[in-house]
């Protein structure tokens, strides 16, 4: 009687079943790390602006519409665009100011992250817009209207 070599029909079978049971569990399991991941740098890279922002508030009259105002670039995250309004500390109290880094088309998240004060006393916020809704700490979905 001879040896047998190699797997059979149905060994090779099984394999394929259970490789194809542990991607279908692993992909979707991945691609919410990436949006995740993404959402957090985009969270750190508006955020790195912010003292940026006090600082040019307490030392300017004039509003800053422009993110070189306050030493960036629209551009600074590959994610998408920032866009700033920052009023001065001496605006009026119902004035608000806000840093938007919003997703770009194709990249791994869509929406927008926004941290925004309601007045030049009030503290920043974190506003999560992203969709589908990507929960990370610290920076809860806006309040419905």
């Amino acid at each position: 009687m001879e040896k047998q070599q190699g797997f059979t029909l149905i060994e090779l079978m099984i394999v394929v079943a259970i490789i194809g049971v542990l991607s279908a569990i692993a992909v979707p399991a991945y691609q919410n790390y990436v949006t995740k991941s993404a959402v957090t740098s985009a969270i750190a890279t508006t955020k790195a602006l912010i003292t940026n922002a006090e600082l040019y508030a307490q030392n300017h009259t004039a509003a800053a519409k422009t993110v070189d105002a306050i030493g960036g670039d629209e551009y600074m995250s590959s994610l998408g665009k920032i866009t700033v309004n920052i009023e001065s500390s001496a605006a009026s109290s119902a004035t608000s100011s806000h840093i938007t880094l919003v997703f770009a088309e194709k990249k791994a998240a869509a929406g927008s992250i926004k941290f925004a004060k309601a007045s030049p006393t009030a503290p920043w916020v974190c506003e999560n817009e992203t969709k589908p809704f990507v929960d990370v700490e610290g920076c809860a979905a806006p309040a419905a209207p």
